[in-house]
């Protein structure tokens, strides 16, 4: 003999289960390439290793974006505030000969993230409000992904240092 089921759950159809975590995870992707790809992101990524090699110019970068840090909203930043603050940071003492222990490449993603954040002239302009922010949000969680043990270590270094 077959079971039948209550009225009540028969009459309800079936849901189908949406993918909505792979498709925001593909805007994510398309997102970051549309930035990564970006001419802003390309010349800050370039101009980096020119920054390095001029003290006058790094310490010029590290004002400006302090000045740009003291100015802006948080919100955008989320999580992700504490690491942009210890990218200046890092940038700073490394430029004050100060730390050294972090590998050129990660330095030069750090830079050139900085550099897009300070720059108003990037994907999204600064100008516009709440919006113009959201891709330099973007950016430094892009170089948090390879970065983010080098900024926890440079971290523990400075607390050490107290």
């Amino acid at each position: 003999m077959k079971k039948r089921m209550p009225a009540s759950s028969a009459a309800k159809p079936q849901k189908k289960k949406t993918a909505a975590k792979p498709r925001l995870v593909e805007q994510a992707r398309l997102a970051a390439n549309e930035i990564t790809q970006s001419a802003a992101f390309r010349r800050a990524a370039s101009d980096a290793e020119a920054y390095v090699s001029d003290p006058k110019r790094l310490r010029k970068l590290i004002e400006d974006a302090i000045g740009k840090i003291n100015v802006i909203p948080r919100g955008p930043f989320g999580e992700t505030w504490p690491y942009l603050l210890a990218m200046v940071r890092v940038v700073r003492d490394y430029q004050r000969a100060e730390y050294r222990d972090i590998a050129a490449a990660k330095l030069l993603t750090i830079i050139a993230a900085i550099i897009y954040f300070v720059s108003p002239f990037d994907v999204i302009p600064d100008w516009i409000p709440v919006l113009g922010h959201i891709d330099d949000a973007f950016v430094v969680t892009l170089a948090l992904k390879s970065v983010r043990g080098d900024l926890d270590t440079f971290m523990a270094w400075e607390t050490a240092r107290i």
